[in-house]
């Protein structure tokens, strides 16, 4: 004797295919905001290569140093920890202050606080 579970394998196709429609439209959100970020960097880097003479070679060169920063020659940023300027215990790179002494944390570059 076979019974139909078809109510709960609907439910199940349902709610699949409303996760890839969100998933899809999350996709594409990204892609629209990765194209604006390129557009403006690339917005950016003629500036100031108009304004200081600067070449292709100095911005790749500026970008290795940059990547090797985290200790890694990734292509990407990653946050790190670091060590109270008070009590030197570790603290998150997104952490303005120390959650041990309290002390305020010096923020070193913008990108440290994204």
């Amino acid at each position: 004797m076979a019974y139909s579970n078809d109510g709960s394998n609907q439910r199940q196709m349902a709610a699949a295919s409303s996760d890839a429609s969100e998933a899809k439209r999350d996709v594409g959100e990204l892609e629209h905001e990765i194209a604006r970020l390129k557009l403006v960097c690339a917005a950016l880097w003629e500036l100031v290569k108009e304004k200081n003479s600067l070449t292709e070679e100095d911005l790749v060169a500026k970008v290795l140093e940059v990547d090797a920063r985290d200790g890694v020659m990734d292509g990407q940023m990653r946050r790190t920890v670091r060590k109270c300027v008070q009590c030197q215990r570790t603290v998150p790179a997104k952490q303005n202050k120390c959650m041990y002494c309290g002390t305020g944390q010096p923020i070193g570059s913008a990108f440290e606080t994204i």
